[in-house]
């Protein structure tokens, strides 16, 4: 059973073992005042989203699944967790992701979609999807 969570402040020590776990050669930086939301096997966390709330915009930094936790949906339950978290903010959502990103087909079915910012690739949610 995977349960999807909201990270407490006393967790954010865990959150990033979490986050430099699934992507060791990424700089992850997770802040005191950002929403994570976990993914947990039991009591054993196998996946995150981040999000920071930034200049009057949410930024979603960041979603990882644990490599022998993948392909069971759990990828999923997270985006819509997140999405619902995003959607009651009101704000518009933003997403910086490689083009190569396997993700990036999750991210579309909810609402995202690619524009380009000159070398970077930016997923911008649509308004109302």
């Amino acid at each position: 059973m995977i349960r999807i969570r909201k990270m407490r402040r006393t967790e954010l020590g865990r959150a990033r073992l979490l986050a430099h776990a699934i992507f060791p050669r990424s700089v992850v930086k997770i802040d005191a005042g950002d929403t994570v939301l976990l993914a947990e096997a039991g009591k054993m966390p196998v996946g995150f989203v981040h999000i920071k709330n930034e200049r009057g915009r949410l930024l979603l930094c960041g979603m990882g699944v644990a490599a022998s936790m993948r392909g069971q949906g759990i990828g999923t339950l997270l985006m819509e967790k997140a999405m619902e978290l995003m959607a009651a903010s009101g704000k518009p959502v933003y997403l910086k992701v490689k083009a190569m990103n396997k993700a990036v087909n999750l991210y579309a079915r909810y609402g995202f979609f690619v524009m380009k910012f000159g070398r970077a690739h930016v997923l911008v949610k649509k308004p109302n999807s």
